[in-house]
């Protein structure tokens, strides 16, 4: 029985380090791939598709949504968060076409029909926003950019927005302060409340060495505080993936003079919009036009 029990005891060890040591961090950097099954024809919207090099051998797929009036006044840039693709603002962006403003929605690196092995959400990812400004700025110069994010796309908003002052303004929802805390949060939620934080630190450090970023680093809670550019940050007052008061947070710190938390009620993480209805819709639209006016 003490046999039974020793190598019982050594299976459970071996497991627990396989899946700590080498599967857990192979699920954070490497989130389901999909693509959304619409088309910016489906919504009769003009568009070219583009394909933008952000570093050697890795490219970022998408979409370039043109207005439908005669004159460009403005493009958003569009980051969306994990497991999601383009396609998720197309409904969005033929709202922002009609108003006469373009947009730009790419698949993040390791999404959709982008390139990459790997998501460091953030890391990487504010990085290639810079690309992506270049890019616009190769074909309309004079064009005022912005640039919205949800979720992990609104961290990446924030860390380019904190160093990339070609971006105007930014519109942030439903995002996190410090990888390493909504980490944990996710994984405690998985667990049903357990929850160890060295763990959960440990495979987000491994996932930082096979993808060679640092997550100590994606810390949006201290680049708002570099951050002039106005901004509107939306959070759901029942989001139970990223709690509104990461959202609040964020807000507190922010450098901004020009800035606004708007706080959705019955707001999950996904879907401000169908929550928030007309005033939401109104509340960022509103925000939108005074940016392009100045």
């Amino acid at each position: 029985m003490k046999y039974i029990l020793f190598f019982s005891i050594l299976l459970l060890l071996i497991i627990g380090f396989i899946i700590i040591h080498i599967a857990a961090p192979y699920v954070i950097l490497q989130p389901p791939r999909v693509n959304g099954n619409i088309t910016p024809q489906q919504f009769g919207i003009k568009h070219e598709l583009v394909n933008i090099e952000v570093s050697p051998n890795l490219h970022l797929k998408g979409y370039w949504i043109q207005t439908a009036t005669d004159t460009a006044r403005g493009i958003i840039i569009f980051a969306h968060g994990v497991g999601g693709c383009k396609e998720n603002y197309l409904g969005v962006a033929q709202k922002l076409a009609n108003r006469g403003i373009e947009s730009i929605l790419v698949d993040s690196r390791a999404h959709g029909e982008s390139e990459g092995y790997f998501c460091t959400y953030g890391f990487y990812e504010s990085q290639d926003i810079s690309k992506i400004v270049d890019y616009i700025q190769g074909k309309k110069p004079n064009l005022p950019i912005g640039i919205w994010g949800s979720s992990m796309g609104g961290a990446t908003a924030i860390l380019a927005l904190a160093k990339e002052k070609r971006l105007q303004f930014g519109l942030i929802q439903s995002t996190f302060t410090e990888l390493e805390q909504i980490v944990f949060d996710y994984k405690k939620r998985i667990l049903r409340g357990i929850g160890i934080r060295f763990l959960s630190d440990y495979v987000l450090d491994r996932a930082g060495i096979i993808a060679n970023f640092t997550p100590k680093e994606v810390q949006p809670i201290e680049a708002v505080k570099h951050i002039e550019q106005p901004i509107i940050i939306a959070h759901g007052d029942v989001d139970k993936n990223i709690s509104y008061r990461y959202g609040q947070q964020l807000f507190d710190n922010l450098k901004a003079v020009d800035k606004e938390f708007y706080l959705v009620k019955n707001g999950g993480h996904i879907g401000l919009w169908g929550a928030g209805g007309p005033a939401f819709e109104k509340k960022v639209m509103g925000f939108i036009e005074r940016q392009l006016s100045k």
